[in-house]
């Protein structure tokens, strides 16, 4: 009986001891070393260039349209008048801009200078513009070698008949650095009146 009671005190101690080291969460080992860094992946495809930008028209200059009177003209013979147009411009933009001076006689709208012919091919009536460099000034000159000048081909009356008010003229000028570039490719003086406006967002 006491052999038996002395084995199962030793099998109980045991079993204590064996809980008791299993109960216990061992020491945190060391960190282990980095993994491999991943492959690259492939680079995505380039997206597509996005489209230019509209031409402005903050370096352009334009004038209203200039509605001439008797007194208008600097010089006012029967044959011959000559407009004022612009004055004290900048002479950055009569050296170097593109200078555009248009023509309404009511029906077509043309771009300077402007001429009749007779049958033979001699002028009858010119309209055309010339920069005085030296005053700064635009003018506009209409002159007829066959007779005299009639109201309707030098003077604008507001309240005339449809396609029957006369004349009137007005200027865009392009300074030289909105006519380089993409621009520089563009002769505005081979576009119509329209095309000119519409280029630049300006009013009819």
């Amino acid at each position: 009986m006491k052999t038996t009671m002395k084995y199962l005190g030793l099998v109980i101690a045991i079993m204590t001891l064996t809980f008791t080291s299993c109960s216990k969460d061992g020491e945190i080992g060391p960190m282990g070393p980095a993994g491999a860094n991943g492959i690259n992946g492939i680079d995505g495809v380039d997206g597509q260039d996005g489209q230019d930008g509209e031409d402005g028209n903050a370096n352009v200059t334009a004038s209203d349209w200039f509605e001439p009177t008797e007194s208008s003209f600097s010089v006012n013979n029967p044959r011959y008048k000559a407009l004022p147009l612009a004055t004290n411009l900048n002479s950055g933009l009569l050296e170097d801009g593109v200078i555009l001076v248009y023509y309404d006689n009511d029906v077509d709208i043309y771009l300077l200078p402007n001429h009749v012919f007779a049958p033979d091919g001699t002028i009858l009536k010119s309209v055309d513009s010339k920069i005085n460099r030296a005053s700064r000034n635009i003018y506009v000159n209409i002159q007829r070698s066959d007779s005299d000048l009639t109201p309707r081909e030098y003077l604008w009356d507001p309240s005339g008949p449809a396609y029957g008010k006369g004349v009137r003229f007005r200027y865009v000028i392009v300074p030289s650095n909105a006519a380089s570039g993409k621009k520089a490719t563009i002769d505005y003086k081979k576009m119509s009146y329209e095309e000119v406006m519409d280029h630049f967002g300006l009013d009819y």
